[in-house]
């Protein structure tokens, strides 16, 4: 049976015994250091972006689909062309450093911003979009790669979690306050006469987020020796490879790209949904809050679930999750606001099920997310992470292109597909990576739903659990004074339990079909 992760030797795995990660507290100074800083920063890109998106509309008020387009593309692309330096710089300095000099030149490119928008040039405001999405490139590889060189490996799910939720946080602040800067009654029109509230705004958060840089703790060189890659075209490549040489590896970080391509396909098409509902826009920020709410509510539910491993037991139920209310938001008919502005059933019920999408999301991401940290080794890990992070990204902007031809218009002007009619496809597109999953690693899936059976009827308590080798063999021996030893034994361990019986309990099909997977 094929496993994304193998019992002890995983080509990409290491022992964290060597790497400096004395951390056993999760909010300990360092790793808030590391939130705050995460979070003040993804609030300062979603402000800069939809403002500059908002004043956009007003300089091309007849293509404001353009503006939508050209806005996001400037801040994804960087991450695809940015993609060897970033995993360069990761690896060969320390990450903290790598941190602080990004928030340096955050501060840099939001004064930039604001000199950009008392130049009215909307190309040059674009621009400045790209610089931004250049240094969250640089930034990325060096703050996920941190965390398993800050904190022990049995608190990297929920560190993961918590990272997931400050980023929905940060991403509902930043995408409000920037739409409430770029209105004309707040900062007048191409925001030229509240520039100075614009400037407190961008230039405060970044100044704050490089003072919350300087918590983080010094982290040594992961490749001090490692050489900049002029060749950037095959140095991707050669990431690329790196990441790949893993069977496990190249699984999750196509799940990654999977996940986050299938998301950015439904953030653009929550926007039209709401429109062909009578929603206006304003009413359109509860539906985008309901959705990244629930992210955020599942990234805490996966950091939990995981119970110090990593858990890609998780996976189905974030698989299914997804198939799922992807259906249901296709089933959501009818007026979502009626004429005199008031919500609907049907408003309630697609933001229940946007919550629900959502929390599905955190349950997919996160156990992919704390896998690659977890198996990556130590002097590729910034290679592996912007690999990882072309291809997310390249699977995004393939999926902005997907989603404009869906809503291509027909001779008769309607789209080709109508938003409730692409929440379907999504749902469609993920039908089949549920059903790999379950193919894939149904042992991981059968100790997950044992952990979630036992945990919630009994209240256990595992001591010792240092003593379960990360690699190597070991033998396991309950004293059997119950049914139940072997269910409660395969969920002490992320790494795959072989169980021996006797054969007289293997009678039948199903008893047969069990052992097989249980190995």
């Amino acid at each position: 049976m094929s496993h994304p992760m193998p019992a002890s030797a995983d080509p990409d795995a290491v022992s964290f015994s060597d790497e400096p990660a004395p951390r056993d507290r999760l909010l300990s100074g360092t790793f808030v250091g590391l939130l705050l800083t995460q979070f003040l920063g993804t609030t300062n890109d979603n402000i800069l972006r939809w403002l500059v998106i908002g004043i956009g509309k007003e300089y091309f008020e007849k293509n404001h689909s353009l503006v939508l387009a050209i806005g996001s593309g400037c801040f994804v692309l960087p991450y695809i062309l940015l993609a060897a330096p970033a995993g360069y710089l990761a690896d060969r300095f320390s990450k903290r450093s790598v941190i602080v000099l990004c928030k340096v030149a955050e501060i840099l490119i939001m004064a930039t911003a604001v000199a950009a928008i008392l130049i009215g040039n909307a190309h040059l405001l674009f621009a400045v979009v790209a610089l931004a999405g250049a240094q969250a490139a640089l930034f990325g590889p060096a703050k996920l790669g941190s965390i398993p060189e800050m904190l022990r490996s049995n608190k990297i799910s929920s560190a993961n979690g918590m990272i997931g939720l400050t980023t929905v946080i940060a991403t509902v602040v930043g995408v409000t306050v920037g739409n409430w800067l770029s209105s004309e009654n707040v900062t007048g029109p191409f925001g030229q006469e509240g520039w100075w509230l614009i400037a407190v705004v961008l230039v405060g958060l970044a100044i704050a987020g490089w003072l919350t840089s300087m918590l983080i703790l010094r982290l040594p060189a992961a490749n001090p020796a490692r050489l900049f890659p002029y060749n950037l075209y095959g140095q991707t490549i050669s990431d690329l490879k790196i990441l790949f040489a893993g069977k496990g590896m190249r699984r999750v970080a196509l799940g990654i790209m999977f996940f986050w391509s299938l998301g950015m396909m439904a953030h653009l098409n929550i926007d039209q949904f709401a429109s062909e509902g009578g929603a206006s826009q304003p009413q359109v920020s509860p539906l985008l809050a309901a959705l990244v709410v629930g992210v955020g509510l599942g990234s805490v539910l996966a950091g939990i679930w995981s119970n110090g491993k990593v858990e890609l037991g998780i996976l189905p139920l974030g698989a299914g999750g997804l198939v799922l209310f992807s259906l249901l938001l296709y089933s959501v008919e009818g007026v979502l606001v009626d004429p005199d502005h008031a919500y609907t059933l049907s408003y309630v019920a697609a933001c229940l099920f946007l919550v629900m999408l959502g929390v599905s999301s955190g349950l997919f991401d996160v156990p992919l997310a704390a896998y690659m940290q977890h198996y990556s080794a130590t002097e590729h890990r910034g290679s592996i992470l912007a690999a990882s992070n072309f291809l997310t990204f390249s699977g995004m902007l393939a999926a902005s292109l997907g989603y404009y031809l869906l809503r291509a218009p027909t001779e008769g002007g309607d789209p080709l597909l109508s938003a409730r009619q692409v929440f379907l496809v999504c749902g469609f597109a993920t039908l089949p990576v549920f059903i790999y999953i379950l193919v894939l690693i149904p042992q991981a899936t059968i100790k997950f739903l044992a952990w979630l059976v036992t945990h919630s009827i009994y209240r256990i308590r595992l001591y010792q659990r240092e003593y379960l080798p990360e690699e190597g063999g070991a033998v396991l021996t309950p004293n059997h004074v119950s049914w139940l030893d072997g269910l409660l034994l395969i969920t002490t361990s992320s790494r795959p339990v072989r169980m021996l019986i006797t054969n007289e309990l293997i009678t039948n099909w199903w008893t047969r079909g069990l052992a097989r997977i249980m190995g």
